[in-house]
Order: C-alpha cells, then sequence, then structure tokens
C-alpha cells in the first residue's frame, strides 16, 4: 500500500484544471455536509456543478442524477459517501472518464483513505483525500 499524497503544487494544479465537478452523494438535508458543499461549489466556483444521488429527486434548487453516467464526465468526482461505497465509487468514475476522485476528509482512518487512493491510482485517477475542498478552492481558484 502505498500513502503517497499529492502535494500542493498538484492539488492547485488539479483544481485549476477543473470546469466540470460531480457532487456524488449529495443530500436534500440543509443540515448535512454535502448540502453545505454543493452549495457552496453552485454559488462559489466557476465550475459546471452535477449533482448525482439516486435517492434525491431534488437538491439546492437543481435535479440529481441517479448515476454519473447520466451526467456529462466530470474532471473532478466529489465523493459524499461513507468509506464502504468507495470501492465501488471509484469503479464507477473510472468507467465513465473521470479524471479525479475527492475522498471526504475525518470518516475514514488512514488505513482506508490509503486502500482507497491506491485504487484510484491504480484506475488511474488523481486521488485527493483528506483535505478541505473549500479551503483548497479558495487557496488556488478565488
Amino acid at each position: 500500500m502505498t500513502t503517497e499524497a499529492l502535494d500542493d503544487a498538484a492539488v492547485g494544479a488539479l483544481l485549476t484544471g477543473v470546469r466540470r465537478v460531480a457532487l456524488l452523494g449529495v443530500s436534500d438535508r440543509f443540515n448535512r455536509p454535502s448540502f453545505r458543499l454543493g452549495a457552496y461549489l453552485l454559488d462559489r466556483t466557476a465550475w459546471a456543478v452535477d449533482l448525482v444521488n439516486p435517492h434525491v429527486v431534488e437538491t439546492l434548487g437543481r435535479l440529481c442524477a441517479p448515476t454519473l453516467a447520466d451526467v456529462p464526465t466530470p474532471d473532478l468526482v466529489v465523493v459524499c459517501r461513507g468509506p464502504a461505497a468507495w470501492d465501488a465509487v471509484i469503479d464507477e468514475v473510472a468507467g465513465v472518464g473521470g479524471r479525479a476522485v475527492w475522498l471526504p476528509s475525518d470518516v475514514a482512518d488512514a488505513d482506508t483513505t490509503a486502500r482507497a487512493s491506491d485504487r484510484a491510482r491504480a484506475a488511474g485517477l488523481v486521488a485527493v483525500a483528506d483535505r478541505d475542498l473549500r479551503a483548497e478552492h479558495k487557496r488556488w481558484c478565488a
């Protein structure tokens, strides 16, 4: 298991190259972190943002797609799912031709996060984990 994390410059290069983001697992409940992150992405970024959740019809004033295959190919997939779903999510992102995944911070132990990051890299994806997307966006793109 490798635990090579992206350095700051690589995270900056990834974010400045993003044009389309899919927020996978977005909630329709305002008190959930994925809802607040979705609101930030829609309001504060220049990115095209697709909302994806098979259990939510509409949130943040937009319709949700049930799967990644139902939206245009994203440059970045922001994962708002628990660690038990990460393997399937990584396979889905690779299957639709996505470029990168951003795994949530503080939801899994270091070994689980490293394993998922390694799986993503093995699938040809850039993997970012344990970084706050809002803070990194403000740092590199604002």
